[in-house]
């Protein structure tokens, strides 16, 4: 089974030597390591061209477009009929790419697999920043969770994923409109071709520093999420209906402000209301009449105090997750 492991990076000279050396160390050895430098503008270029490893492939793009593209272009020139990703600034065990490759044998059934991570990061950041990054992105291995949840949470760490290229292909590869959750994007069109796993063993070191891109900006990357996932699920679970979906939003009043401006007009839905945490307690009941009598196609509920028990209010009304209940 060839594996092609891709890599983006762009000004990476403080890590992608250490990135490239966990690939080069892999127990596998039926792989090739692709290594698209993005436009770097540092030492990156000089790192890369020292490089004299047969299994490494290079290219230079003139200009930085962003990782989806640069990615998009490395899987093109795969040769591996299951591409391995491999984040510029992380590291991955030894037994990475043997126990993923023996995990898709396994389980034929799967389009893509990740696995779960530690936390690694310099002094500038918070160990509680690293735990809870750790919480989250290790969350689930079952596939029926991952994928019932995946309007909600992200399913697999981007580093750690092992996808067929075929696949990948037919998805439509990387949205390169999307500059911080291309991935996760992406994993929301796999699963229309099959389920993605995740396997219950840590094979990835995943750095985290304060120039991360989706820690820059919390908002706006929970933004690009929101984006990301309204157009899906108008894709995947309103494709019957030959307008646009009118939806009801309920969300806290600074997500409710920042979606109206720089998410909701730019999305394939025709939003009836939005309600925040400071609106009437009627609201809900108000939403299920209107669900009933035909007036709205759903409810998407963004993060909200009492998302909870929203979320059970709804679904003990009858409306059904994924369906025309939405936790985004």
């Amino acid at each position: 089974m060839k594996i092609s492991v891709v890599m983006a990076v762009y000004n990476g000279e403080l890590y992608v030597q250490q990135a490239i050396d966990s690939v080069l160390a892999q127990t596998y050895d039926n792989f090739e390591l692709i290594v698209i430098d993005d436009g770097s503008t540092d030492r990156t270029p000089k790192i890369l061209d020292r490089l004299k490893d047969k299994r490494i492939i290079k290219y230079r793009l003139p200009t930085n477009r962003g990782a989806a593209n640069a990615l998009n272009f490395a899987i093109k020139k795969a040769r591996g009929d299951w591409i391995a990703v491999h984040d510029a600034d992380d590291v991955s065990m030894p037994e990475r790419l043997a126990v993923q490759a023996g995990y898709v044998l396994q389980n034929p059934e799967l389009v893509a697999v990740g696995s779960k991570i530690t936390c690694i990061g310099e002094n500038d950041v918070d160990p509680n920043q690293l735990r809870r990054t750790e919480t989250n992105l290790n969350y689930g291995n079952d596939s029926e969770l991952l994928y019932r949840n995946r309007y909600l949470v992200c399913p697999i760490c981007h580093g750690t994923a092992l996808f067929s290229k075929a696949k990948f292909l037919e998805a439509g590869g990387y949205d390169t409109s999307f500059r911080i959750t291309y991935d996760y994007d992406l994993w929301l069109r796999l699963f229309q071709h099959g389920p993605i796993g995740k396997i219950d063993e840590v094979l990835y070191k995943y750095r985290i520093h304060s120039s991360s891109l989706s820690r820059r900006n919390g908002m706006a990357t929970y933004m690009e999420k929101l984006r990301c996932c309204i157009m899906r699920l108008r894709q995947f679970e309103y494709s019957h209906l030959a307008s646009d979906p009118r939806l009801i939003v309920f969300a806290d009043r600074m997500i409710s402000r920042n979606a109206v401006r720089h998410v909701l007009p730019h999305c394939p839905v025709q939003i009836y209301s939005h309600f925040d945490n400071s609106s009437n307690g009627s609201y809900p009941e108000k939403a299920v009449k209107l669900y009933k009598r035909g007036r709205i196609d759903g409810v998407m509920l963004f993060q909200i105090k009492q998302r909870k028990e929203l979320s059970t209010f709804f679904q003990n009304k009858g409306m059904i997750l994924n369906k025309n209940l939405f936790l985004l």
